[in-house]
């Protein structure tokens, strides 16, 4: 009897070594989310007491702010690439797809995640119905956005952010009236931008020395620029001449100041999003190649009544997507340059006198306005 007891004992001890260990509790999260005040719907779940979102998800819902992410796999190293302050440009088509409770099968993640080049080894994850879970506020972290507990709504609120969204958010981004700054202030900018920038250099090489020589105007070959071809887009870079990507052009000459003004021929195809997430990149690409650069981004200009194209710019378009540019400006930090407002006439449009012959183009005298309203409007 001793030895079958003994025996026994045994037995249980190597079933119990033998058995897997579940050291985790998986289940369908109730609480809520919000993204920058927006209550969203996704999959999530609670684990041991934590919160667990799809990278994917989490990339959909930030796309277009200051905390957008993009993600890719890479199938032949079996990795999970993630690049920081780029727009979401590689969806698999299942985001925010909601396929009930999956927490049966919830098992640790042994995915290999790399973040902006680096290895990343402290971020918590789970393989739920084949899917990987991240940690939220480990995410957050990581990848550069706040998360907040709201009891009152069992919410966990997302908030997006950059780098210096905080402080220029709660000063506003907009560009208040100063004294004038003076040509000296003038001579710091570079102006990168569409056709309506080619201007200032072409003005000034015709007697408008009120403007800035063309050394200091960055715009495309052909002179215009399309904000949704900023990733590929190329400048002529004054000081070689070369043809270049605006990236490169930015980390050469790390201007102290730049004026960005784009955006009019994009509102004639760009929804709302998809401008936001376009210029939101841009200026993230900026930051990127030259961090001590003051970043102004520009309004975009009224057209006049004798525009032929109002069905596709017009200026209740251009309205609206200045308020966009606003917003952009205050999530990843920068300034906004209202010059909008020196040049609109009281019916709403610019005034015949200020237009170059095709309604939208500004004339010499028109540019030199804008000047004086940069330079009253500076940003110190």
């Amino acid at each position: 009897m001793k030895r079958i007891l003994v025996g026994a004992l045994i037995l249980a001890l190597l079933l119990a070594l033998a058995a897997p260990v579940c050291a985790f509790d998986a289940r369908l999260s109730p609480q809520r989310l919000s993204v920058d005040g927006k209550t969203v719907e996704c999959e999530k779940y609670n684990i041991d007491g934590s919160n667990y979102f799809k990278l994917r998800d989490l990339a959909q819902l930030l796309n277009g702010t200051g905390s957008q992410f993009n993600v890719e796999w890479d199938g032949q190293r079996g990795v999970i690439s993630v690049t920081t302050r780029r727009a979401y440009t590689a969806p698999d088509g299942h985001e925010l797809a909601q396929r009930g409770d999956l927490s049966a099968t919830a098992a640790p993640s042994a995915q290999t995640i790399m973040i902006d080049g680096a290895l990343c080894t402290d971020l918590t994850a789970y393989n739920i119905g084949g899917s990987n879970f991240f940690r939220l506020r480990e995410l957050g972290g990581a990848l550069g956005f706040d998360v907040d507990y709201i009891p009152a709504t069992n919410t966990a609120a997302v908030k997006s952010r950059a780098a210096a969204a905080a402080s220029a958010a709660a000063a506003g981004a907009r560009l208040p009236e100063t004294p004038d700054a003076g040509r000296e202030y003038l001579d710091k900018i570079v102006f990168l931008g569409d056709s309506t920038t080619y201007g200032i250099g072409y003005y000034y090489g015709r007697g408008y020395t009120e403007l800035c020589p063309p050394g200091q105007v960055w715009t495309p070959k052909s002179g215009t620029l399309t904000l949704s071809y900023y990733s590929i887009a190329t400048i002529v870079y004054p000081p070689t001449k070369e043809e270049i990507p605006i990236a490169e052009a930015v980390k050469r000459a790390k201007p102290e100041i730049m004026v960005v003004t784009l955006g009019v021929n994009g509102i004639a195809f760009m929804d709302e999003e998809w401008f936001i997430r376009d210029y939101t990149a841009l200026v993230q690409l900026i930051q990127e190649a030259s961090p001590d650069t003051k970043i102004i981004l520009n309004s975009i200009y009224p057209v006049a009544a004798s525009y032929k194209n109002q069905k596709d710019i017009n200026n209740t378009k251009i309205l609206a997507a200045n308020g966009w540019i606003e917003r952009i400006a205050e999530n990843t930090g920068v300034r906004f340059l209202n010059s909008h407002e020196c040049l609109v006439g009281a019916n709403g449009y610019l005034p015949e006198s200020s237009q170059n012959g095709d309604g939208l183009h500004l004339t010499g005298e028109a540019f030199t306005t804008v000047m004086k309203y940069i330079r009253t409007h500076a940003c110190t």
